[in-house]
């Protein structure tokens, strides 16, 4: 791995909307607090192979037991937030490309950390 190499990281808080919303008929035009106590926060770093991480208890692939399974799938649903890391890689990928932007051919490690309660919505279509 290159030396010169950098880990990113950026976290982003939560917001509380109080009035409108991204998507509908207030054109995108919302008022809105952060909240500094709740984040999610990604972190991008060089490695040999593209390895999207699982979070290790929001993408959980491992149970004790079938009834384990289906309690968390009925109580907090399928997803996590890999298909999230997954589709923003491809966004990037094609945008880039339709922009005749050169990517450098390097991997990367990308995984992220999140403190934002499991199904609260906090002024986000989707948030990790």
């Amino acid at each position: 791995m290159d030396q010169g190499s950098v880990t990113i990281e950026h976290k982003a808080y939560a917001r509380v909307g109080l009035l409108g919303n991204p998507s509908d008929v207030y054109y995108g035009r919302t008022i809105s607090f952060s909240l500094g106590n709740f984040w999610a926060s990604v972190k991008l770093e060089p490695s040999e192979h593209l390895i999207i991480n699982p979070h290790p208890v929001h993408d959980l692939v491992q149970f004790q037991s079938l009834d384990h399974l289906v309690n968390r799938l009925q109580n907090e649903g399928y997803y996590g937030g890999v298909r999230l890391l997954m589709s923003i890689c491809k966004v990037f990928h094609n945008y880039s490309k339709l922009n005749n932007i050169e990517l450098h051919p390097g991997n990367f490690t990308l995984s992220y950390e999140t403190n934002i309660p499991r199904q609260v919505l906090l002024q986000s279509t989707d948030c990790l």
